[in-house]
């Protein structure tokens, strides 16, 4: 089998770029490095459920600022939730909407007051169950809200902080 050399293509009066690779100690620094690169375990992505968890595990529902929903519902089509139901719910919650609604109006609307958008939900839900209602979407609404669990019951910081220590563990 014919050994092929690998060709540089030179650009005025500059050294090829693989000259060291010519020689047996450049190619086996090349071979060591591949090597190495092999070996590495493969990069830690979060999956989409757990982007989920983290951008949720960023805000507190019971004291959420309009804008803040407005962030938080950016965050969560950015980690790739999907605009369901309870997106809406959420989006029209948030300042943009409310501003918007309030220009319509003409009513005036303060956005720097935080909600309690679970105590939003329960009381919604105890609404439509006295007026005998269906409160389906407030239900789900409400465990939309709720944190979720990462994979082997850590939180999304937990999670987090064991892949930066398993990352300086690892010889660079």
């Amino acid at each position: 089998m014919e050994k092929l050399e690998m060709q540089n293509e030179l650009a005025s009066g500059q050294e090829p770029v693989f000259m060291s690779v010519r020689t047996e100690a450049g190619k086996a620094r090349v071979k060591a490095a591949v090597a190495g690169f092999q070996a590495r375990p493969g990069q830690v992505q979060p999956s989409i459920p757990e982007k989920i968890a983290g951008v949720k595990a960023r805000y507190d529902p019971r004291a959420i600022t309009p804008q803040d929903i407005d962030q938080m519902f950016d965050a969560l089509v950015q980690a790739g939730q999907p605009v369901t139901a309870p997106m809406l719910l959420l989006n029209s919650m948030g300042r943009k909407f409310r501003s918007h609604l309030a220009g319509i109006t003409g009513s005036a609307y303060d956005g720097s007051r935080p909600l309690d958008l679970v105590g939003v939900a329960q009381l919604q839900i105890q609404r439509a169950r006295k007026q005998g209602s269906s409160a389906a979407g407030w239900e789900t609404f409400l465990a939309f809200l709720a944190p979720q669990p990462q994979a082997g019951g850590q939180s999304a910081l937990d999670q987090m902080a064991r892949v930066a220590q398993q990352a300086q563990a690892r010889p660079h």
